[in-house]
């Protein structure tokens, strides 16, 4: 599975120790996976409903999030082929789903803000599954 380059700041995002950043990958995580489940959704080996479900678990969990302070939309490029096309987006959307894990355990996180930071994570883990079965036929 290799990231694609434009994807590779965005993974290293999700492991910064700062906060914010964090969560603003996670965001852009969430907006990246639901483009590609769009984009697969209707490709003739694809199940269309594992694709509407990893799109939507992510436009919820994106709702969850802040909106960046900063950045600009990443221009996804059009997975390969094949299950192992989407190998890389389903990784990325499980990365997301321990960082905000990781975030939500912190110690200086309000139980509320640790109930939304672990519903954003479960919506990474369910997109991840349904995204990793898109195109499992």
């Amino acid at each position: 599975m290799i990231l694609p380059d434009v994807l590779k700041p965005l993974d290293a995002a999700l492991d910064a120790t700062d906060r914010t950043q964090v969560l603003a990958a996670a965001w852009e995580t969430f907006d990246v996976a639901e483009q590609v489940a769009d984009a697969v959704a209707f490709e003739d080996s694809s199940d269309e409903l594992q694709a509407l479900v990893a799109a939507q678990a992510s436009s919820a969990g994106q709702i969850l999030l802040p909106l960046p302070e900063s950045g600009r939309p990443i221009d996804v490029p059009a997975p390969a082929q094949g299950a192992e096309g989407l190998a890389p987006y389903v990784s990325l959307l499980r990365h997301a789903q321990v960082a905000l894990e990781r975030m939500a355990a912190e110690p200086e996180v309000e139980e509320d803000g640790r109930a939304v930071l672990q519903e954003a994570a479960d919506k990474a883990a369910i997109a991840a599954e349904a995204l990793a079965a898109v195109r499992e036929q």
